[in-house]
């Protein structure tokens, strides 16, 4: 196995894991932020599994545009990019979720009684919605672009987009929580299958 080969199954191996993490991590993601919920060694476990995902995910993301890249029209760059910013931003407020509010919760709950787990917190009230909006165009535009080349496998694809749309709107925050942890569900699944698909290709 030449270097490429490896990096290629490092990429692919993020995607797994990626989706993996994210599928557990809002699986068991608690129903209700109060502070003894936040303060709580359960809440930091699945946050700091949450980052992980996105970590992974970030890697596996430029995974896959690299098998698409020389294929790839416009829009799939921008949704690559938008994708790719759109975890930066989540990975910002997770960050927030899992080593900050925690010792809010401890220390002052009156204030994460008001603002829950931050995303009513000024600014942020905004920008995690946008950055739910980036994730979703970003993805679907990605996929789409892949499916219309057909650089990779078009039922890992089609399930990625699936689960993205499904994700993506779950946390549009008009829906439930059992909204979210399906589409995470659904969308780290898909990852996985990415991920798979991937290795596949660099063992053919």
């Amino acid at each position: 196995m030449n270097i490429e080969q490896l990096v290629k199954n490092m990429g692919g191996l993020a995607n797994v894991f990626g989706g993996l993490f994210v599928a557990i991590a809002y699986s068991l993601h608690p129903h209700h932020q109060t502070p003894d919920v936040i303060a709580s060694q359960f809440w930091l476990g699945i946050h700091i599994l949450f980052a992980l995902s996105l970590l992974f995910g970030t890697f596996g993301l430029i995974a896959v545009f690299q098998q698409h890249i020389k294929h790839s029209r416009l829009s799939g760059f921008i949704g690559f990019v938008l994708a790719v910013t759109s975890l930066i931003g989540i990975f910002g407020l997770n960050f927030y979720e899992a080593f900050i509010n925690p010792v809010l919760a401890h220390e002052a709950p009156e204030f994460v009684m008001q603002y829950g787990a931050g995303t009513r917190i000024g600014l942020v009230s905004y920008l995690f919605p946008l950055s739910g909006v980036l994730f979703l165009v970003g993805y679907s535009l990605l996929c789409i672009d892949i499916l219309h080349a057909d650089t990779l496998n078009r039922r890992a694809v089609q399930f990625t987009l699936l689960g993205t749309l499904v994700f993506g709107i779950g946390l549009s925050g008009f829906f439930p929580m059992l909204i979210v942890q399906i589409g995470s569900v659904l969308f780290g699944s898909g990852l996985i299958s990415l991920g798979v698909a991937i290795i596949k290709k660099q063992e053919a």
